[in-house]
């Protein structure tokens, strides 16, 4: 059959190859992309062991006869970790030299897999350091197991980055726990159910090799299992949980306003809220939902609160983008003066002039005994005559300027403006 369909043949055997290869594959879309998201510390460790390697790569005789290329001897002797004789630095240098190409390419197949995912969830520098440890605590129970239970690899060096990916396959499974991971190519389970399951089966494994002293065992599973506890435990102190829940209940929001249930939407943007008030999308978010189920205090108090957020961050685009909606949603947004001030410093920023005119214009007209109206009608006459190209208007407000202000320190630009949009408006 095989021989009248070649296609078919490879297709089996590359279905089969990539199901030993990569058991686990995620089925998650990363959030960040482009040059942002790029996952510069997976990238660069992949890169590392490759070249490690290859650096240290010789011919070995095989059992089966022939020669196979794998790591020389003495390097594996003095950089991997022997728990007889492990010191701090082997800990740290077994993670990174591996026994065969097959090993290598294996392990760094996984890392590829889920390490950006774990790397955006925990920034670039932190992640460096979580795989680093991640690794060490492999090392760390493997070593206590061997001196203890296994004999017969008490003396093995330990090379492999496997137990710090399985770090990774850990916290992910916190972090990402209702993300899908495809199972064998075919099943799609939650990430969870699927590295737990995973685990146990290191734990099986593990177990067994106890059983015979470590003497058949060729994989350092309890290296597997470490690596994983600690993935897990170390999530709860780097608040992987909360920023779960946070995920899912945006994913759940989203969700429901595709829906149209805009009420189950809400409840889910305010439950993210409750755990992070300074939140200013989710603010806004909420406010699109509570205009149309006319809740339009609720909609005010969000916006504003979203507007006061970015200000507080700097982000002058967000700030103009949230006052536009703002304005577009109500006939009326009244915001206190040094806000507008600085909403329309924000805008002016951004070259949203408009926008820029109507907090200017708001704040001259709704707060003139506030300090930040002197300031405000000026600038309010400059982007008349300078961004909007309405000299006749800019002779108005700064003539107004001057009625008003006629003692401000002010005064004399003022008066040279009015003049020169004078001039302009002829």
């Amino acid at each position: 059959m095989f021989d009248a369909n070649p296609l078919v043949f490879l297709l089996f055997i590359l279905l089969v190859a990539a199901a030993v290869i990569a058991p686990l594959i995620p089925v998650r879309r990363r959030r960040v992309r482009g040059i942002a998201g790029l996952p510069v510390v997976t990238i660069s460790l992949i890169v590392l062991n490759l070249v490690l390697f290859a650096a240290n790569a010789v011919l070995l005789p095989d059992p089966d006869g022939g020669t196979v290329i794998g790591l020389a001897p003495q390097v594996a002797l003095h950089w991997g970790m022997t728990p007889r004789s492990a010191t701090f630095v082997t800990m740290l240098t077994h993670m990174f030299l591996h026994g065969s190409w097959d090993h290598v390419l294996g392990n760094m197949l996984g890392l590829y897999l889920f390490g950006p995912h774990v790397e955006e969830a925990l920034g670039r520098v932190e992640y460096l350091l979580f795989y680093v440890s991640s690794g060490i605590a492999a090392g760390l129970l493997h070593l206590i197991i061997a001196a203890t239970l296994l004999p017969g690899a008490a003396n093995v060096p330990l090379v492999g980055a496997s137990g710090a990916i399985f770090g990774v396959l850990g916290l992910f499974a916190v972090r990402f726990w209702r993300a899908k991971v495809r199972v064998l190519l075919f099943l799609k389970v939650p990430a969870i159910w699927a590295m737990c399951a995973f685990a146990l089966l290191q734990v099986f494994q593990g177990v067994v090799a106890v059983t015979n002293g470590g003497h058949s065992d060729n994989t350092a599973n309890w290296a597997h299992v470490g690596g994983f506890l600690f993935g897990l435990l170390i999530a709860v102190p780097l608040k992987m949980r909360e920023d779960s829940r946070r995920e899912y209940a945006l994913e759940d929001a989203e969700s429901a306003v595709a829906r149209g249930d805009l009420d189950k939407a809400a409840a889910h943007f305010r439950a993210v809220l409750t755990a992070s008030p300074e939140d200013a999308a989710t603010h806004l978010s909420l406010a699109r939902v509570a205009i149309p189920l006319r809740q339009g205090e609720a909609a005010y108090r969000h916006l504003q609160e979203a507007i006061r957020i970015y200000l507080q961050a700097g982000d002058s685009l967000a700030v103009a983008r949230a006052y536009a909606e703002a304005i577009g949603g109500f006939e009326s947004f009244p915001l206190p003066p040094a806000i507008l001030q600085r909403v329309g410093s924000a805008c002016e920023e951004t070259r949203q002039y408009a926008l820029a005119q109507h907090a200017l214009a708001e704040l001259c007209r709704d707060h003139p005994e506030a300090r930040e109206a002197e300031m405000g009608l000026l600038r309010l006459g400059k982007l008349h005559l300078q961004k909007l190209g309405q000299p006749e208007n800019a002779v108005g407000i700064f003539a107004e300027f001057l009625r008003l202000y006629p003692e401000s320190e002010w005064a004399g630009h003022a008066l040279r403006l009015r003049d020169l949009a004078t001039t302009a408006a002829r």
